[in-house]
């Protein structure tokens, strides 16, 4: 069993995010995508009415973070 990490293409990442309801997703704005047993967490810069970055203080990019729950349906 190899340590590698597993590599997959952004865009399939950004598909199963739209298809999940995260939509619109922009490469750009990613700061963290998170898979675990609660869910997926999306943490993602945040944009101005302009599309610029928006800052929270001088020094820093605002984020939010977005969390969709998984459903345990049978």
């Amino acid at each position: 069993m190899s340590n590698d990490p597993a590599r997959v293409p952004l865009s399939k990442v950004l598909a199963f995010l739209r298809d999940l309801g995260l939509d619109p997703v922009d490469a750009d704005d990613l700061k963290s995508v998170s898979f675990g047993a609660d869910g997926v967490e999306v943490v993602r810069y945040r944009r101005d009415e302009q599309g610029r970055m928006y800052l929270s203080n001088p020094n820093e990019v605002a984020t939010e973070t977005v969390t969709m729950a998984l459903d345990m349906d049978a």
